[in-house]
């Protein structure tokens, strides 16, 4: 039987502990989830839909698609202020409005969770992510 290098192993060996380091460690960038960057003269809406809801989602009065339940959706629209409406699509009186910044170059993300106090409300958080 033949044996590799002891060179070899050795680099074999430190290459098997590095990527076992990374996985065991946990890290993760924080970006992993939003990954999609914005083409140029655009900005990126998100939608991270952590309801039970599949949402229906309207930018200036028009329906851009879905954001299915506990997932992210995103779509690229022209920087500026646009009027979002996310509403369940099986529930009209579930939803949320409000205005957004869409801006140049950067992801705009939406956060979506169950209000615990109100059944027919959403707690959204808004921030941005580059």
């Amino acid at each position: 039987m033949k044996h590799g290098s002891p060179r070899g192993l050795r680099l074999l060996s430190l290459a098997a502990v590095a990527a076992f380091a990374l996985l065991a460690c946990g890290c993760e960038d924080a970006d992993d989830d939003f990954d999609h960057d914005p083409p140029a003269g655009l900005g990126t809406l998100y939608i991270d839909n952590n309801t039970g809801d599949d949402l229906d989602v309207f930018v200036d009065g028009v329906r851009l698609g879905g954001a299915d339940d506990y997932d992210e959706r995103f779509f690229d629209l022209a920087p500026g202020v646009h009027r979002l409406v996310l509403a369940a699509d099986d529930d009209e009186d579930r939803s949320y409005r409000d205005d957004i910044d869409i801006l140049e170059g950067r992801r705009t993300i939406v956060d979506v969770d169950r209000d615990s106090d109100d059944f027919d409300r959403y707690d959204v958080v808004v921030y941005f992510d580059d």
